[in-house]
């Protein structure tokens, strides 16, 4: 007779062989309602994969009897937990489960694939699956992981707490965790019925078990109203993980006119260099009547300054943004640089990107080429007389070569 199997162990039954992580051994739980799904699908079609991705959406009940379920989105669920026993919010206490409804789910079906992560967001969440996998790719699966990122707005982590993650940006919990979680989450949730949504519950349950956030700045809350292109166009030094709360904001780029395109735009690219996306770049052009400082954000923009700007200053993001809660200019959990119309020289002449490709040469390197285009429709009348700003009017393209990215390189970089 075998001996049996304990809950956790059938998610990863040989051990003696590690692989490398890959989206096989991820499963996705989507937190949604039958209410919100129709409106934010548009967003969850634009990453998920059918047929290599392993997921579901979680719903609160089923979907109209008349209405077919799209084959481009993860099947749901309807989660089977009466919320409504444990006290407080019955929302926030079914979106909380997620975890744990995505754990049994697994675990009932047939066959014995390895499970080691599973990564929980929102209807509203847009990922980029293979930076995910690369970011766990540095972290041992094996051990109890915790790992997504706070909000953009301190009014917003004041208000909640600095050790959460956000369900919106997505977060990750390795299978050991999940395991444990599916034991105990249910009283769990009881004790902290008074807290205010999902994300305090679940960070609550999770410190039970010792574990802390482990914080990756790529996942995106976007607790920020107006303009995102102030962070997108100096990202942080990371992969871009995830988006968040973009039907509240002005399209990513004007090139588009709708969020939706605007983002399909990103992930398109994103597909030529995952890695590179979004990193940002910095360079300098000095030759008579020309003295510009150039800023590339790679797959999304190139900032022309026609003066010298640091490289200091040219890695904060401009504030083009507004917080969350108040739309108050700041504070924010991270550093900005004021936009100030007055002092027109300061400001840069945006390109946002056209288009992309990808070439292999002799040597086998992967190159990309991605060609950015002047947004016509801004204002360019400026009252900068510089004459560096006169020769950057002249440019209307520009031309970005980049070697492709090898997502080990993020191995080298620390989490905070």
């Amino acid at each position: 007779m075998s001996a049996p199997v304990h809950l956790r162990d059938r998610l990863s039954l040989d051990s003696t062989v590690t692989f490398a992580t890959d989206l096989s051994h991820i499963v996705f739980g989507i937190s949604s309602s039958a209410e919100t799904w129709d409106r934010e699908r548009p967003y969850n079609e634009l990453w998920w994969r059918p047929g290599e991705m392993h997921g579901y959406v979680w719903l609160d009940e089923d979907p109209p009897a008349d209405s077919t379920w799209p084959s481009t989105c993860p099947p749901y669920r309807v989660s089977t937990f009466n919320a409504s026993t444990i006290g407080g919010s019955p929302s926030a206490a079914r979106i909380a489960r997620t975890i744990v409804e995505s754990y049994k789910a697994v675990m009932a079906e047939p066959g014995s694939r390895e499970i080691r992560w599973f990564v929980i967001g929102d209807d509203s969440t847009v990922l980029f699956p293979e930076n995910v996998v690369a970011v766990l790719n540095k972290y041992d699966h094996e051990e109890m992981y915790y790992i997504g990122s706070i909000s953009e707005s301190v009014e917003q982590t004041v208000r909640h707490s600095y050790s959460i993650a956000y369900g919106g940006a997505g977060f990750v919990v390795s299978q050991s965790v999940a395991a444990e979680l599916a034991l105990m989450m249910d009283g769990c949730l009881e004790r902290y019925a008074n807290l205010y949504g999902s994300d305090e519950r679940v960070q609550s349950c999770i410190s039970e078990l010792g574990v802390i956030l482990t914080i990756e700045p790529g996942f995106h809350q976007v607790d920020l109203h107006d303009d995102i292109y102030g962070l997108l166009a100096a990202h942080p030094v990371a992969p871009l993980l995830s988006l968040n709360h973009l039907r509240h904001l002005k399209p990513i780029s004007p090139h588009w006119e709708t969020q939706v395109e605007a983002v399909k735009s990103l992930i398109e690219v994103s597909k030529h260099d995952p890695s590179r996306t979004l990193q940002q770049a910095i360079c300098y052009e000095h030759r008579p009547g020309v003295n510009w400082s150039v800023s590339v954000s790679w797959g999304y923009s190139v900032e022309v300054y026609p003066q010298h700007v640091s490289s200091k200053e040219l890695a904060k993001p401009l504030m083009t943004f507004r917080t969350w809660r108040t739309r108050s200019p700041g504070p924010f959990t991270f550093d900005v640089r004021p936009v100030d119309p007055n002092r027109a020289c300061e400001l840069p002449l945006i390109f946002f990107l056209d288009q992309a490709k990808s070439e292999t040469g002799r040597n086998g390197i992967i190159r990309t080429i991605t060609e950015y285009s002047r947004n016509m429709t801004d204002n360019v009348i400026s009252s900068c007389k510089l004459q560096s700003y006169i020769k950057a009017l002249e440019l209307e393209t520009v031309t970005v070569y980049a070697t492709k990215m090898d997502p080990d390189d993020w191995k080298r970089v620390n989490s905070l």
